[in-house]
């Protein structure tokens, strides 16, 4: 089984949405639970805290950020936070027990809330924005949108300086390009489907990718269906088909897993949780990828980006 890394992860939303009272450590029946974890062959994940959108504002934003760190740490517990290269290093290659890197999807509260405060307890990613507008900027889901505002530029500026990685996943056109000119630090798209196979905002051009991997990211491939086709179902050979584009296009060395597992309500056929991750990886075996090509793939790529983040 291959050591895989997960880019994107919906654990707190999934576990607050239909496991409310159930600390993850107890979870037997929920879509991310040890056992499908372990099934897996998962080592990492990146854990999302994910701030809705009709929580935007001011001290409403921060209010809710506290809400789910406290909740996060009281049901999350068992799941340790990777805060150093050491700690992965431990997490991936089986030393240690599988862990959590942690990710803020929708920025919006940290107009308020320090992001000093958010990078002590143990952040080092961040998404702008979620689909909506926020007080940062607009996200792939706004008509007509606009780039950066005001505010989401000097934070821009905060978290380059922290030594975030910005994730482009939510971003509209304009925000993007802005944050690609602004930010000197680490992008990544933690999960997202590609233009090319499904030709929707929420998924990156050819550009956007290009410039992603100019900077030295990954893109983590997501099993929601409405990324990965236009009809919105989806099986995992539509999944395999734009991994494989990709290493056709730009090589294996930008392109990992970031399942969106948690976040969505439709399944993709083939691919309905962690537990059918050996399948995802029977597929390019089949397809006569090499090993360190599918090692890569699956974990290897995100390695490397997260190692290097932490040792900054």
């Amino acid at each position: 089984m291959y050591p895989v890394i997960d880019s994107h992860v919906d654990l707190l939303y999934d576990l607050i949405s239909h496991h409310p009272e159930t600390p993850f450590d107890e979870t037997d029946n929920a879509w991310i639970s040890p056992a499908t974890l372990a099934e897996g062959g998962i080592r990492a994940i990146v854990s999302v805290l994910y701030c809705m959108d009709v929580c935007n504002g001011p001290q409403k934003a921060a209010e809710n950020l506290r809400q789910l760190l406290d909740y996060a740490g009281k049901n999350i517990r068992t799941l340790g936070t990777i805060t150093s290269a050491g700690e992965l290093e431990a997490c991936y290659r089986g030393s240690g027990a599988p862990g959590a890197l942690l990710l803020l999807e929708n920025a919006d509260a940290l107009a308020e809330y320090p992001a000093e405060a958010l990078k002590r307890q143990g952040f080092r990613m961040a998404g702008l924005t979620h689909v909506g507008k926020n007080r940062l900027g607009d996200g792939n889901t706004v008509p007509n949108p606009e780039g950066l505002t005001r505010i989401g530029r000097t934070l821009v500026a905060e978290l380059d300086r922290l030594g975030f990685a910005l994730d482009t996943a939510h971003l509209s056109a304009p925000c993007f390009r802005d944050v690609a000119e602004l930010f000197s630090g680490r992008l990544m798209s933690s999960h997202t489907g590609f233009r090319t196979h499904c030709d929707t905002p929420r998924n990156l051009s050819d550009e956007q990718v290009r410039i992603i991997l100019d900077r030295g990211g990954v893109i983590g491939i997501a099993a929601y269906p409405g990324m990965l086709s236009p009809e919105g179902r989806a099986d995992i050979s539509l999944l395999f088909n734009q991994i494989d584009w990709f290493v056709q296009k730009f090589g294996p060395d930008g392109i990992g897993i970031g399942s969106d597992f948690g976040g969505y309500d439709t399944a993709c056929e083939g691919f309905e949780d962690h537990s059918r991750l050996p399948a995802l990886a029977e597929l390019l075996v089949k397809a006569g990828y090499p090993d360190t090509t599918i090692r890569a793939i699956m974990g290897d790529n995100w390695f490397r980006f997260f190692r290097d983040l932490l040792q900054d």
